[in-house]
Protein backbone atom coordinates (compact mmCIF):
# COMPACT_ATOMS: atom_id res chain seq x y z
CA UNK A 1 0.00 0.00 0.00
CA UNK A 2 1.46 3.28 -1.05
CA UNK A 3 0.73 6.97 -1.35
CA UNK A 4 0.06 10.11 0.58
CA UNK A 5 -2.14 10.38 3.64
CA UNK A 6 -5.77 10.53 2.56
CA UNK A 7 -7.43 10.15 5.93
CA UNK A 8 -6.86 10.10 9.65
CA UNK A 9 -3.97 7.86 10.50
CA UNK A 10 -2.88 7.02 6.92
CA UNK A 11 0.73 8.05 6.45
CA UNK A 12 3.34 7.58 3.70
CA UNK A 13 3.10 3.80 3.17
CA UNK A 14 -0.68 3.89 3.68
CA UNK A 15 -0.62 1.86 6.92
CA UNK A 16 -3.12 2.47 9.69
CA UNK A 17 -1.61 4.11 12.75
CA UNK A 18 -2.80 2.64 16.04
CA UNK A 19 -3.84 5.03 18.79
CA UNK A 20 -2.71 3.07 21.84
CA UNK A 21 1.01 3.52 22.42
CA UNK A 22 3.03 3.48 25.58
CA UNK A 23 6.40 5.20 25.61
CA UNK A 24 9.25 3.25 27.15
CA UNK A 25 12.78 4.58 27.31
CA UNK A 26 16.07 2.87 27.86
CA UNK A 27 17.58 3.29 31.30
CA UNK A 28 21.05 4.73 31.22
CA UNK A 29 23.47 5.06 34.08
CA UNK A 30 25.81 7.47 32.31
CA UNK A 31 25.80 11.06 33.46
CA UNK A 32 25.02 13.81 30.98
CA UNK A 33 28.10 14.97 29.17
CA UNK A 34 29.97 11.65 29.23
CA UNK A 35 30.91 9.79 26.09
CA UNK A 36 31.84 6.66 28.00
CA UNK A 37 31.63 6.02 31.69
CA UNK A 38 33.56 8.78 33.43
CA UNK A 39 34.97 10.35 30.24
CA UNK A 40 34.01 13.94 29.36
CA UNK A 41 32.56 14.88 25.98
CA UNK A 42 34.99 16.31 23.42
CA UNK A 43 35.72 20.03 23.78
CA UNK A 44 33.95 22.32 21.33
CA UNK A 45 30.70 20.35 21.10
CA UNK A 46 27.73 20.37 23.48
CA UNK A 47 27.59 17.44 25.89
CA UNK A 48 25.58 14.67 24.25
CA UNK A 49 25.55 16.22 20.76
CA UNK A 50 24.41 15.43 18.19
CA UNK A 51 20.92 15.00 19.56
CA UNK A 52 18.33 12.68 18.01
CA UNK A 53 14.53 13.02 17.93
CA UNK A 54 11.99 10.28 17.14
CA UNK A 55 8.23 10.58 16.59
CA UNK A 56 6.05 7.86 18.10
CA UNK A 57 3.40 6.00 16.11
CA UNK A 58 0.35 7.82 17.42
CA UNK A 59 -1.33 6.97 20.70
CA UNK A 60 0.57 8.98 23.28
CA UNK A 61 1.45 11.71 20.74
CA UNK A 62 5.01 12.31 21.87
CA UNK A 63 8.49 12.93 20.55
CA UNK A 64 11.35 11.00 22.14
CA UNK A 65 14.60 12.89 22.58
CA UNK A 66 18.07 11.35 22.87
CA UNK A 67 21.67 12.36 23.42
CA UNK A 68 24.51 10.49 21.74
CA UNK A 69 27.59 8.97 23.32
CA UNK A 70 31.07 8.96 21.83
CA UNK A 71 30.32 5.83 19.79
CA UNK A 72 27.08 7.32 18.45
CA UNK A 73 24.97 5.07 20.69
CA UNK A 74 21.94 6.86 22.12
CA UNK A 75 20.63 7.48 25.62
CA UNK A 76 17.34 9.22 26.52
CA UNK A 77 17.37 12.80 27.73
CA UNK A 78 15.52 13.91 30.85
CA UNK A 79 12.63 14.19 30.29
CA UNK A 80 12.75 11.39 27.69
CA UNK A 81 9.85 12.80 25.65
CA UNK A 82 7.81 15.90 24.93
CA UNK A 83 4.18 16.23 23.85
CA UNK A 84 3.30 16.64 20.19
CA UNK A 85 0.11 17.13 18.22
CA UNK A 86 -1.99 14.14 17.21
CA UNK A 87 -0.36 11.48 15.04
CA UNK A 88 3.10 13.03 14.60
CA UNK A 89 5.01 11.71 11.62
CA UNK A 90 8.08 13.41 10.18
CA UNK A 91 10.36 15.65 12.22
CA UNK A 92 13.02 18.09 11.02
CA UNK A 93 15.63 20.24 12.76
CA UNK A 94 16.56 23.69 11.50
CA UNK A 95 20.04 24.09 9.96
CA UNK A 96 20.91 26.38 12.86
CA UNK A 97 20.06 23.59 15.32
CA UNK A 98 17.78 25.85 17.37
CA UNK A 99 14.28 24.74 16.28
CA UNK A 100 12.47 21.50 15.49
CA UNK A 101 9.25 20.88 13.56
CA UNK A 102 6.97 17.81 13.60
CA UNK A 103 4.11 17.21 11.14
CA UNK A 104 0.80 16.16 12.75
CA UNK A 105 -2.30 14.55 11.21
CA UNK A 106 -5.02 16.08 13.36
CA UNK A 107 -8.06 14.62 11.57
CA UNK A 108 -9.37 13.45 8.20
CA UNK A 109 -9.49 17.06 7.06
CA UNK A 110 -6.81 18.95 8.97
CA UNK A 111 -3.14 18.88 9.82
CA UNK A 112 -0.56 21.03 11.56
CA UNK A 113 3.13 21.49 12.27
CA UNK A 114 4.18 21.41 15.92
CA UNK A 115 7.08 23.80 16.52
CA UNK A 116 9.71 23.63 19.24
CA UNK A 117 12.64 25.64 20.50
CA UNK A 118 15.71 23.40 20.67
CA UNK A 119 18.31 24.14 23.33
CA UNK A 120 21.61 23.51 21.51
CA UNK A 121 23.45 22.96 24.80
CA UNK A 122 21.10 20.32 26.24
CA UNK A 123 19.16 19.09 23.23
CA UNK A 124 15.86 19.54 25.03
CA UNK A 125 12.75 20.62 23.14
CA UNK A 126 10.31 23.26 24.41
CA UNK A 127 7.04 24.04 22.59
CA UNK A 128 6.92 27.48 20.99
CA UNK A 129 3.90 29.77 21.21
CA UNK A 130 1.74 28.98 19.36
CA UNK A 131 2.45 25.27 19.72
CA UNK A 132 1.10 24.43 16.28
CA UNK A 133 0.60 26.09 12.90
CA UNK A 134 -2.07 24.68 10.56
CA UNK A 135 -1.29 23.11 7.20
CA UNK A 136 -3.37 23.86 4.12
CA UNK A 137 -4.86 20.37 4.05
CA UNK A 138 -4.14 16.88 5.35
CA UNK A 139 -0.34 16.49 5.24
CA UNK A 140 1.48 13.53 3.75
CA UNK A 141 3.47 13.58 6.97
CA UNK A 142 6.70 15.09 5.63
CA UNK A 143 8.46 18.44 5.93
CA UNK A 144 11.44 20.06 4.23
CA UNK A 145 13.45 23.02 5.58
CA UNK A 146 15.44 25.26 3.25
CA UNK A 147 19.25 25.12 3.74
CA UNK A 148 19.32 28.70 5.05
CA UNK A 149 16.59 27.90 7.59
CA UNK A 150 14.30 30.66 6.33
CA UNK A 151 11.49 28.57 4.79
CA UNK A 152 9.58 25.31 5.31
CA UNK A 153 7.44 23.23 2.97
CA UNK A 154 4.85 20.52 3.76
CA UNK A 155 3.00 18.37 1.19
CA UNK A 156 -0.67 18.79 2.09
CA UNK A 157 -3.46 17.03 0.21
CA UNK A 158 -2.81 17.79 -3.45
CA UNK A 159 -0.88 20.95 -2.63
CA UNK A 160 2.28 22.14 -0.89
CA UNK A 161 1.96 24.33 2.20
CA UNK A 162 4.72 26.94 2.44
CA UNK A 163 5.94 28.89 5.46
CA UNK A 164 8.43 31.56 6.39
CA UNK A 165 10.59 30.91 9.45
CA UNK A 166 11.40 33.84 11.73
CA UNK A 167 15.17 34.24 12.03
CA UNK A 168 14.69 35.56 15.56
CA UNK A 169 12.22 33.03 17.01
CA UNK A 170 12.11 30.10 14.57
CA UNK A 171 8.32 30.40 14.42
CA UNK A 172 6.40 29.47 11.26
CA UNK A 173 4.17 31.91 9.40
CA UNK A 174 2.18 30.89 6.29
CA UNK A 175 3.45 32.59 3.15
CA UNK A 176 1.32 34.40 0.65
CA UNK A 177 0.09 32.34 -1.08
CA UNK A 178 -0.44 29.82 1.68
CA UNK A 179 -0.08 26.91 -0.75
CA UNK A 180 0.71 26.01 -4.34
CA UNK A 181 -0.85 23.18 -6.31
CA UNK A 182 1.13 19.97 -6.43
CA UNK A 183 1.18 17.24 -9.08
CA UNK A 184 -0.98 14.28 -8.06
CA UNK A 185 -0.65 13.43 -4.38
CA UNK A 186 2.67 14.87 -3.14
CA UNK A 187 4.63 12.60 -0.79
CA UNK A 188 8.43 12.84 -0.52
CA UNK A 189 10.01 16.31 -0.55
CA UNK A 190 13.51 17.79 -0.60
CA UNK A 191 15.08 21.22 -1.11
CA UNK A 192 18.26 21.43 -3.20
CA UNK A 193 21.44 22.22 -1.24
CA UNK A 194 21.69 25.66 -2.89
CA UNK A 195 18.07 26.45 -1.92
CA UNK A 196 17.00 27.34 -5.48
CA UNK A 197 14.71 24.38 -6.23
CA UNK A 198 12.31 22.06 -4.43
CA UNK A 199 11.82 18.44 -5.56
CA UNK A 200 8.65 16.56 -4.73
CA UNK A 201 7.61 12.97 -5.40
CA UNK A 202 3.97 12.31 -6.27
CA UNK A 203 1.87 9.20 -6.78
CA UNK A 204 -1.66 7.84 -6.69
CA UNK A 205 -3.20 6.17 -3.65
CA UNK A 206 -3.51 2.47 -4.50
CA UNK A 207 -4.97 -0.01 -2.02
CA UNK A 208 -5.28 -3.10 -4.24
CA UNK A 209 -2.59 -4.76 -6.39
CA UNK A 210 -1.99 -3.56 -9.92
CA UNK A 211 -4.22 -5.47 -12.36
CA UNK A 212 -6.76 -6.40 -9.68
CA UNK A 213 -10.40 -6.73 -10.71
CA UNK A 214 -11.40 -4.74 -7.64
CA UNK A 215 -13.06 -1.34 -7.76
CA UNK A 216 -9.69 0.43 -7.75
CA UNK A 217 -7.99 -1.83 -10.28
CA UNK A 218 -7.99 0.79 -13.03
CA UNK A 219 -6.65 3.40 -10.63
CA UNK A 220 -3.80 1.13 -9.64
CA UNK A 221 -3.07 0.25 -13.25
CA UNK A 222 -2.68 3.97 -13.90
CA UNK A 223 -0.45 4.37 -10.87
CA UNK A 224 2.74 4.01 -12.91
CA UNK A 225 1.72 6.95 -15.11
CA UNK A 226 1.08 9.07 -12.01
CA UNK A 227 4.46 8.29 -10.45
CA UNK A 228 6.46 11.47 -10.95
CA UNK A 229 9.09 13.86 -9.61
CA UNK A 230 8.32 17.56 -9.99
CA UNK A 231 10.73 20.48 -9.73
CA UNK A 232 9.55 23.83 -8.35
CA UNK A 233 11.54 27.03 -8.42
CA UNK A 234 12.09 28.87 -5.12
CA UNK A 235 12.06 32.67 -5.07
CA UNK A 236 15.41 33.92 -3.71
CA UNK A 237 13.67 36.91 -2.20
CA UNK A 238 10.60 35.40 -0.55
CA UNK A 239 11.15 31.63 -0.51
CA UNK A 240 7.80 31.15 -2.25
CA UNK A 241 7.47 28.30 -4.74
CA UNK A 242 6.78 28.82 -8.42
CA UNK A 243 3.04 28.59 -9.20
CA UNK A 244 3.72 25.62 -11.46
CA UNK A 245 6.56 23.11 -11.61
CA UNK A 246 9.38 23.94 -14.01
CA UNK A 247 9.58 20.23 -14.83
CA UNK A 248 7.82 16.94 -14.12
CA UNK A 249 9.51 13.63 -14.97
CA UNK A 250 8.48 10.01 -14.63
CA UNK A 251 9.80 7.79 -11.88
CA UNK A 252 9.22 4.23 -10.65
CA UNK A 253 6.00 2.63 -9.43
CA UNK A 254 4.98 3.62 -5.90
CA UNK A 255 7.58 6.35 -5.30
CA UNK A 256 8.09 7.39 -1.70
CA UNK A 257 11.17 9.41 -0.71
CA UNK A 258 13.72 11.58 -2.49
CA UNK A 259 17.15 12.76 -1.46
CA UNK A 260 19.81 14.91 -3.12
CA UNK A 261 23.60 14.62 -3.10
CA UNK A 262 25.39 17.30 -1.03
CA UNK A 263 26.91 18.84 -4.18
CA UNK A 264 23.42 19.17 -5.69
CA UNK A 265 24.25 17.28 -8.90
CA UNK A 266 22.29 14.05 -8.32
CA UNK A 267 18.89 13.00 -6.97
CA UNK A 268 17.72 9.56 -5.86
CA UNK A 269 14.13 8.28 -5.46
CA UNK A 270 12.84 5.10 -3.84
CA UNK A 271 10.16 3.34 -5.91
CA UNK A 272 8.73 0.98 -3.34
CA UNK A 273 6.20 -0.69 -5.66
CA UNK A 274 8.85 -1.46 -8.27
CA UNK A 275 11.58 -2.38 -5.75
CA UNK A 276 13.95 0.06 -7.45
CA UNK A 277 15.96 3.18 -6.74
CA UNK A 278 15.81 5.75 -9.50
CA UNK A 279 18.71 8.11 -10.12
CA UNK A 280 18.86 11.45 -11.89
CA UNK A 281 21.43 14.06 -12.83
CA UNK A 282 20.54 17.64 -11.88
CA UNK A 283 21.29 20.57 -14.17
CA UNK A 284 22.83 23.13 -11.79
CA UNK A 285 21.57 26.06 -13.87
CA UNK A 286 17.95 25.00 -14.33
CA UNK A 287 17.41 22.41 -11.57
CA UNK A 288 15.96 20.02 -14.15
CA UNK A 289 16.35 16.26 -13.89
CA UNK A 290 17.76 13.81 -16.45
CA UNK A 291 17.73 10.04 -15.80
CA UNK A 292 21.19 8.60 -15.37
CA UNK A 293 22.36 5.48 -17.16
CA UNK A 294 21.07 3.14 -15.94
CA UNK A 295 17.94 4.98 -14.82
CA UNK A 296 17.47 2.67 -11.84
CA UNK A 297 19.11 0.01 -9.70
CA UNK A 298 17.45 -2.82 -7.80
CA UNK A 299 16.33 -2.32 -4.22
CA UNK A 300 16.55 -4.84 -1.41
CA UNK A 301 12.82 -5.38 -0.82
CA UNK A 302 10.41 -2.41 -0.84
CA UNK A 303 12.98 0.42 -0.56
CA UNK A 304 11.42 3.28 1.38
CA UNK A 305 13.60 5.98 2.92
CA UNK A 306 17.14 6.96 1.94
CA UNK A 307 20.01 9.31 2.81
CA UNK A 308 23.28 10.35 1.19
CA UNK A 309 26.43 10.45 3.32
CA UNK A 310 27.70 13.98 4.06
CA UNK A 311 30.81 13.33 1.95
CA UNK A 312 28.63 12.23 -0.98
CA UNK A 313 30.38 8.88 -1.39
CA UNK A 314 27.55 6.53 -0.39
CA UNK A 315 23.76 6.24 -0.39
CA UNK A 316 21.98 4.38 2.43
CA UNK A 317 18.56 2.87 1.71
CA UNK A 318 16.02 1.39 4.13
CA UNK A 319 14.28 -1.72 2.74
CA UNK A 320 10.96 -2.45 4.43
CA UNK A 321 10.22 -6.06 3.47
CA UNK A 322 13.88 -6.99 3.61
CA UNK A 323 14.32 -5.30 7.04
CA UNK A 324 17.74 -4.07 6.00
CA UNK A 325 19.78 -0.93 5.46
CA UNK A 326 21.81 -1.11 2.26
CA UNK A 327 24.90 0.87 1.25
CA UNK A 328 25.31 1.85 -2.41
CA UNK A 329 28.57 3.40 -3.59
CA UNK A 330 28.23 6.67 -5.55
CA UNK A 331 30.50 7.27 -8.53
CA UNK A 332 32.50 10.47 -7.94
CA UNK A 333 32.51 11.09 -11.70
CA UNK A 334 28.86 10.52 -12.60
CA UNK A 335 26.89 10.28 -9.35
CA UNK A 336 25.59 6.88 -10.48
CA UNK A 337 24.96 4.18 -7.89
CA UNK A 338 26.66 0.83 -7.74
CA UNK A 339 24.35 -1.73 -9.33
CA UNK A 340 24.36 -3.76 -6.11
CA UNK A 341 24.75 -2.83 -2.45
CA UNK A 342 28.33 -2.65 -1.20
CA UNK A 343 27.18 -3.74 2.25
CA UNK A 344 23.95 -4.43 4.11
CA UNK A 345 22.94 -4.76 7.75
CA UNK A 346 19.80 -6.00 9.46
CA UNK A 347 17.42 -3.50 11.03
CA UNK A 348 14.48 -3.93 13.33
CA UNK A 349 11.38 -5.27 11.52
CA UNK A 350 9.34 -2.85 9.38
CA UNK A 351 12.01 -0.14 9.15
CA UNK A 352 10.57 3.26 8.31
CA UNK A 353 12.91 6.28 8.29
CA UNK A 354 16.65 6.92 8.36
CA UNK A 355 18.82 9.81 9.56
CA UNK A 356 22.59 10.15 9.52
CA UNK A 357 24.77 12.01 12.00
CA UNK A 358 26.32 15.22 10.61
CA UNK A 359 29.80 13.67 10.60
CA UNK A 360 28.51 10.62 8.69
CA UNK A 361 29.74 8.19 11.33
CA UNK A 362 26.33 6.92 12.48
CA UNK A 363 22.90 6.00 11.12
CA UNK A 364 19.58 5.67 12.95
CA UNK A 365 16.54 3.77 11.64
CA UNK A 366 13.02 3.77 13.07
CA UNK A 367 10.59 0.83 13.06
CA UNK A 368 6.91 1.23 12.29
CA UNK A 369 5.95 -1.77 14.41
CA UNK A 370 8.70 -2.47 16.96
CA UNK A 371 9.56 -0.57 20.13
CA UNK A 372 13.18 -0.24 19.05
CA UNK A 373 15.38 2.17 17.13
CA UNK A 374 18.29 0.63 15.19
CA UNK A 375 21.66 2.35 15.54
CA UNK A 376 24.72 1.80 13.37
CA UNK A 377 28.35 2.80 13.01
CA UNK A 378 29.57 3.83 9.55
CA UNK A 379 33.19 3.32 8.57
CA UNK A 380 34.81 6.62 7.53
CA UNK A 381 37.05 4.64 5.17
CA UNK A 382 34.67 2.22 3.42
CA UNK A 383 31.23 3.54 4.36
CA UNK A 384 30.31 0.06 5.59
CA UNK A 385 27.46 -0.08 8.14
CA UNK A 386 27.83 -2.10 11.33
CA UNK A 387 25.34 -2.40 14.21
CA UNK A 388 26.44 -0.61 17.37
CA UNK A 389 26.43 -2.27 20.75
CA UNK A 390 23.66 -2.34 21.72
CA UNK A 391 22.17 -2.64 18.22
CA UNK A 392 18.92 -0.97 19.30
CA UNK A 393 17.58 1.44 21.90
CA UNK A 394 14.07 1.50 23.28
CA UNK A 395 11.57 3.55 21.30
CA UNK A 396 7.77 4.03 21.62
CA UNK A 397 6.10 0.68 22.30
CA UNK A 398 3.84 0.65 19.21
CA UNK A 399 6.55 1.77 16.82
CA UNK A 400 8.25 4.96 15.71
CA UNK A 401 8.14 6.90 12.45
CA UNK A 402 10.20 10.02 11.82
CA UNK A 403 13.77 10.63 12.98
CA UNK A 404 15.99 13.72 12.88
CA UNK A 405 19.51 14.57 14.06
CA UNK A 406 20.88 17.98 15.03
CA UNK A 407 23.47 19.51 12.67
Amino acid sequence: MFGAALGRGWLRRGRRIGRAAVLAVMACGLAAGCTVAGAPAPAGSPAGAPFVYVTGKGGTNEISQFASLGSGALRPLTPPNVASGEFPYDIAVSPQGTSAYAVDNLSDTAGAVSQYTLNPATGKLTPKSPRMVATAGVPSGLIAISPDGKNAYVPSGKAISQYRISPATGKLTPMPPRKVAGVGNPIGIKVAPDGRYLYIVSSTQCLVPKGSKGSKGSECTAMAKASTVSVFGISPGTGALSAKPVQTVATGLGPQMITIAPDGTSAYVTATGANTIWQYSINPATGKLTPKSPAMVAGGGAPHDLAVAPDGKNLYVVNVSGATIAQYAISPATGALSTRPVSTARTVPAPEAIALSPDGKNAYVTSEHDSALSQFAISHVTGKITPLSPATVTAPSHGSLGVAVTP
